[in-house]
């Protein structure tokens, strides 16, 4: 079943922020994703109760028609402690965050909400974000990090230039193999980036 629209578009602002160059990117990402969970979850629950007013977030993971309940269910005490971690973000510390890989994990842990909500909804995924998607798993705890370094060096090496499109006069010449620049060819150029993965047996 696919996830609705609004939901799909959630996840990849939450993977173009996660790529993108900006300050304190992983932060405005790890609390976007909290958000999209949040929205995942509710999406069910009013489903089943068009009157669903107000409701905190256990309760709404304890809601019947979402069943993710952070006592008995494993990813509803996972996405539970994601939300901690962001309301300490929010209300309790300005200055406290969360590192990349940190933000990565939460990345997966709404997706496999998403799934959970919406059972198929992954392969029904454009590819561009699904190859997104397949990058930020590299760069969680669940990547290799073996791997991930030797992807981080192909991604800089490889020639960019050589892809079709010519640069604009007025476009900087950014040198878009680094991480710092992966925003600006992730998406566009995914099936690049595709091949690195697969030629280095990135799962």
């Amino acid at each position: 079943m696919a996830a609705p629209r609004d939901i799909v578009d959630a996840l990849e602002c939450v993977a173009s922020i996660y790529f993108s160059d900006g300050r304190h990117k992983t932060r405005a990402a790890f609390i976007l994703t909290d958000e999209l969970v949040e929205m995942c979850c509710k999406a069910l629950a009013v489903a089943q109760n068009p009157n669903l007013g107000p409701i905190k977030f256990h309760d709404l993971l304890r809601h019947p028609a979402v069943n993710l309940d952070a006592g008995t269910v494993t990813l509803g005490a996972t996405v539970l402690r994601n939300h901690d971690t962001r309301n300490k973000m929010q209300h309790v510390n300005a200055a406290f965050t969360v590192d990349e890989q940190h933000c990565a994990d939460a990345i997966l842990d709404a997706v496999e909400a998403i799934e959970h909500c919406f059972p198929g909804a992954f392969p029904a995924l454009g590819e561009p974000l699904k190859l997104a998607l397949r990058v930020i798993r590299l760069h969680s705890s669940k990547g290799d990090l073996r791997l991930r370094g030797a992807f981080e060096d192909a991604m800089r090496a490889h020639r960019w230039n050589e892809s079709g499109r010519n640069a604009r006069v007025s476009e900087p010449p950014y040198p878009v193999g680094s991480r710092r620049h992966w925003g600006l060819i992730l998406f566009p150029e995914y099936a690049q980036v595709e091949s690195i993965l697969n030629r280095l047996g990135v799962p």
